[in-house]
C-alpha cells in the first residue's frame, strides 16, 4: 500500500490492484484548498464537519463508518469502537478507529481518537505497519498522550495527524509536542511526518 497525506486527518491509500480509499475527508471551513482526488471507499471515524465531508470525494465511492470487518476494492476494513473524549464520548461522543489491511500490510487510521484506548484495542492493532495518530489536542488526545500510545501500539512507522497547520481553518496544538516527547523518551517507533501530497 502507499498513503498521501491531503491534510489534517485525510489521506489517500493506495494499493496494488489500484484501489483507492480517503479516510476522514474534511469540509471546506476546515481544509479549503483539497486536490481533486477520487475514491473507492471513503472510511468516516464520525460525523463532525471536518471527518465526514464525503461529498468534497469523486467517483461514487461506498462510505464505510461502521467497524464490522468488511472488504471493498482490495480493502479489508476493521474497526474499533472508541470515543472523541476521556468521559467514554460525554463531551464529544463516538469514534471508530479503522484497519485496513491490503497488499500484505495494515494501516491504523485512529479518527479523533480522545483517549487511552482500551487493552483489547490495543493488542488489536498492536505491531501494525503504519499508525495515522491524532497529536494536536483540544479536541483529541494531545502530543505527549499520542506518544504513550504510540509507543504501546509499536507500529513500525506513526504518521502524526490533526494538529495545527497553517491551511486548517481553526486551532489545534502543533506537533512540536509529540516530537518533543518522543525525543525525550524514545522508543524503536519511526515517524514519519508527513508532507502534504
Amino acid at each position: 500500500m502507499h498513503y498521501t497525506w491531503l491534510g489534517h486527518s485525510i489521506f489517500l491509500i493506495t494499493n496494488d490492484a489500484g484501489g483507492r480509499l480517503v479516510t476522514d475527508p474534511a469540509d471546506e471551513k476546515s481544509i479549503p484548498v483539497l486536490p481533486r482526488v477520487t475514491a473507492d471507499v471513503v472510511t468516516v471515524s464520525h460525523r463532525h464537519h471536518d471527518h465526514c465531508a464525503v461529498e468534497r470525494i469523486g467517483g461514487d465511492p461506498v462510505i464505510k463508518e461502521t467497524p464490522e470487518p468488511e472488504t471493498f476494492a482490495g480493502f479489508s476494513i476493521r474497526g474499533y469502537s472508541v470515543f472523541h473524549d476521556e468521559v467514554k464520548g460525554a463531551k464529544r461522543g463516538p469514534n471508530t478507529i479503522f484497519a485496513i489491511a491490503a497488499d500484505g500490510a495494515r494501516i491504523v487510521h485512529c479518527g479523533d481518537l480522545g483517549h487511552m484506548p482500551d487493552e483489547e484495542t490495543i493488542a488489536a492493532i498492536k505491531g501494525c505497519d503504519v499508525l495515522l495518530l491524532p497529536v494536536g489536542g483540544i479536541y483529541t488526545i494531545d502530543g505527549r498522550t499520542a506518544w504513550e500510545i504510540a509507543k504501546r501500539i509499536a507500529p513500525k512507522i506513526v504518521v502524526p495527524m490533526h494538529y495545527q497547520t497553517p491551511d486548517l481553518g481553526f486551532s489545534l496544538d502543533p506537533i512540536e509536542p509529540f516530537l518533543a516527547a518522543a525525543k525525550a523518551d524514545p522508543a524503536p517507533v519511526s515517524i514519519d511526518v508527513p508532507v502534504r501530497g
